[in-house]
């Protein structure tokens, strides 16, 4: 019989989600949970957790049954501080959730027009407040291509008038107002791009920084995990996970090369890190993977603890 260590017994454990929302309550709260911004804050946090288990729920991303993946993300995001106050981070990502969520329903159907309608109207309504969010939405229509084998001439038209749906109404706001500038500033973010230098990097705070760095790390070692094993999965579970890695591989490269955006991608980063962690912890069982599992837990624990303590 095959021994279950440590990382197998947390992500089949009923109590593994509570812990981790209480952790990062306890977290919220050391800054101040009572001020309005970060108990909104709070409140989004936990729609976007609730959102993760209704998207594992409904299209089996873990071949076991698990809370992991709500698990891991809430406990990132409460040890990540700065996406504690309400604020677009975390608007985008729930927004960027619910596009998943909605896009995966179109697996192999032919009529999704409504479906690629909202999924479209989410990345629209998000790249309101991140304009770069629209260089996203090409890659949707090809993950609609290539991995959910569901673009069609007419999910190609819905997807396009829910992306620019948003765009209508602010047009329409714009001119009522007499205030087109809005609207010419919006796009022109589109082309803000800075040099790349080491020194924008360090201009954040180095903790924030730290956990950030050590998600790409675990989520790289995660990604070639399952790369390598990705044959056991059912073809449908591959097609969705395909689609999240290269989601983390653009927001990784985005975040290199754009560190001016470091609020608003760590943000998309966590949300997107979390199946990919917890596929690798949960679906694996050796003594390196069990070792790398207690490190994970260790290490953004006591990054969160130095955060409370340096800003006490």
């Amino acid at each position: 019989m095959e021994k279950r260590r440590f990382q197998n017994k947390v992500a089949t454990s009923g109590f593994t989600l509570p812990v981790a929302a209480s952790f990062t309550t306890l977290l919220w709260c050391a800054e101040g949970i009572y001020t309005l911004n970060r108990l909104w804050g709070w409140v989004l946090c936990a729609v976007m957790t609730y959102l993760w288990i209704e998207t594992n729920n409904a299209y089996s991303l873990l071949r076991i049954r698990s809370r992991l993946t709500s698990a891991i993300f809430v406990f990132l995001t409460g040890c990540m501080f700065s996406l504690h106050p309400l604020q677009d981070s975390l608007f985008v990502s729930c927004l960027m959730l619910g596009s998943y969520y909605l896009i995966f329903k179109s697996y192999q159907q032919t009529n999704v027009s409504v479906c690629f309608l909202h999924t479209f109207l989410c990345i629209g309504l998000g790249s309101l407040l991140f304009p770069q969010l629209l260089y996203f939405a090409p890659f949707y229509f090809w993950y609609a291509s290539v991995y959910l084998r569901s673009l069609t001439w007419h999910s190609f038209w819905a997807g396009l008038t829910g992306l620019i749906l948003p765009y209508w109404f602010m047009a329409g706001y714009a001119l009522y107002t007499g205030e087109i500038s809005i609207l010419k500033a919006h796009f022109c973010e589109l082309t803000n791009f800075r040099a790349f230098s080491l020194e924008t990097y360090l201009q954040h705070p180095p903790l924030q920084a730290a956990i950030i760095g050590l998600i790409v790390i675990f989520s790289l070692v995660a990604s070639i995990h399952y790369i390598r094993t990705s044959f056991n999965d059912k073809i449908r579970t591959r097609m969705f996970m395909y689609l999240i890695l290269f989601q983390e591989f653009l927001i990784t490269l985005f975040l290199i090369l754009q560190p001016m955006h470091f609020g608003i991608l760590s943000g998309l980063l966590i949300m997107n890190s979390a199946p990919i962690l917890s596929h690798f912890f949960a679906l694996t069982g050796s003594k390196l993977t069990n070792a790398a599992f207690i490190l994970f837990l260790v290490l953004f624990t006591v990054l969160s603890l130095l955060n409370i303590w340096i800003q006490l």
